[in-house]
């Protein structure tokens, strides 16, 4: 008995034998292949809604520039507390439905809110078209990385996780920039209508979200592993992940995931804006200013996208907790970085684009690693919901702090914002680490 036990913990082996990947045995190779296909499309299709704002603002609703700033993080802010308010209830739904109609409906609902989007004629119109597409956002963060820790086993999370996060960036890479390269063709096609050119681009977006939708439903394996047969009420499943935390490697996961999302939202929404300002200054025209700042905003990605599978391989040969020290070590320094940078368009950004990339992106998998690894079986959704709660707090809050911060001591100081977290979490890691060994050692 304790052997089948010990076998149906390993696993079964899949995918190329170096990676040696194991998942659980009663997961199929198609469920697999599905968890990989909407990893593919998941942060693209969240992200385009961002991508695409411009023009709407600009040539559909003909939103002064001025305007356009605070309306953009209006928009952001009003989408977090969205995710804020009902991720956590969907992923202790998914407990008790399982993953399937969860992450299918998150794809849906964005469909229909790509469908919506281009049709506003107002800014107000367009904030509730925004929301309702949150609703789908929260669904799909919840439900990625549940699904991920369903299917793998502990021994391998680490490289599952990180193939999963690989996925993201490439499809968030391989899927925006086509998407943003065919809207001259639609523009040349309506004849110059900036309205229609904007729904025939939305909609495309749409159209991809209805056929991930469909693949999932197809694909996912139905009910949630170790599913009770007598389901308990929906707040009763919640409120285990809220009772989770007293175990303190949760704590410290939850604790994590507010500065890893936090890494990610300086990134987004203040490196590229900080490096346009300092070509502007230099002298150079707004577009090549902006240009060079993608430039090396590009290059942060590239350079998670290789780190990746490295961290993902020491995540799975150490102590999870000692792997998140780590990690929170190569984003503090990453970060501080740039501080010490004497000229942020010149040759050194690329030593800092490096650090930065490999310490964003192991913030990210060695959270989201331990979270799994420490999450209880029958209401990991509800664990991991939270961890995803947690995680769109620190966005909130680095959007918020970061912009007054920016305001009253300069760009940089976002910067130094997160990396003095990191520090913050790495010392309390180690600490988590240094108490969590002494009844192992006993």
């Amino acid at each position: 008995m304790s052997e089948q036990t010990a076998s149906a913990q390993a696993g079964r082996a899949i995918g190329p034998k170096f990676l040696k990947i194991r998942i659980a045995p009663n997961i199929s190779t198609g469920n697999f292949v599905t968890l990989l296909f909407g990893s593919f499309f998941g942060i693209a299709m969240m992200g385009f809604v961002n991508a695409s704002q411009p023009y709407l603002f600009t040539e559909v609703l003909k939103i002064p520039a001025i305007e356009q700033g605070p309306l953009a993080g209006n928009l952001t802010f009003l989408s977090e507390v969205v995710v804020i308010a009902t991720i956590g209830l969907m992923g202790a739904f998914s407990d008790k439905v399982g993953r399937k109609p969860i992450w299918v409906g998150a794809f849906l609902v964005m469909a229909i809110g790509y469908a919506l989007y281009p049709t506003a004629t107002t800014a107000d119109e367009l904030t509730m078209y925004r929301m309702f597409f949150a609703l789908g956002l929260a669904g799909n963060t919840a439900m990625l990385p549940s699904v991920a820790n369903d299917y793998a086993v502990d021994e391998t999370r680490g490289k599952v996780i990180s193939v999963c996060f690989m996925l993201n960036g490439l499809g968030f890479i391989l899927l925006l920039t086509p998407l943003r390269l065919i809207l001259p063709i639609f523009i040349d096609m309506t004849g110059g209508d900036a309205v229609q050119s904007a729904k025939f681009w939305i909609w495309t977006a749409s159209g991809i979200c209805l056929f991930v939708s469909t693949g999932l439903l197809l694909g996912l394996k139905k009910g949630a592993p170790a599913q009770l047969e007598k389901r308990e009420p929906m707040l009763s499943t919640l409120k285990i992940g809220v009772r989770a935390a007293k175990k303190i490697r949760i704590a410290l996961a939850y604790v994590a995931a507010v500065v890893a999302r936090g890494d990610m939202a300086v990134l987004s929404t203040f490196f590229v804006l900080w490096l346009t300002q300092e070509g502007i200054a230099a002298g150079m025209p707004t577009g090549e200013a902006s240009g060079l700042a993608l430039k090396f905003y590009i290059l942060i990605q590239v350079f998670a996208l290789c780190w990746l599978p490295f961290m993902g391989m020491l995540l799975d040969r150490f102590d999870r907790v000692i792997g998140l020290s780590i990690a929170m070590a190569l984003a503090a320094g990453g970060y501080f970085s740039l501080f010490l940078i004497d000229d942020p368009l010149g040759t050194q950004m690329y030593f800092a684009a490096v650090l930065i990339g490999m310490g964003e992106i192991s913030a990210n998998l060695a959270s989201l690693t331990l979270i799994g690894s420490e999450a209880p079986e029958k209401g990991r959704g509800a664990v991991i919901g939270l961890f995803s709660l947690c995680g769109a707090i620190g966005i909130l809050m680095i959007a918020k702090v970061g912009g007054i911060l920016s305001g009253e001591f300069g760009s940089i100081a976002p910067f130094m914002l997160v990396a003095c977290a990191n520090v913050v979490v790495l010392v309390l890691a180690l600490s988590v680490y240094a108490i969590s060994r002494k009844p192992a050692a006993a």
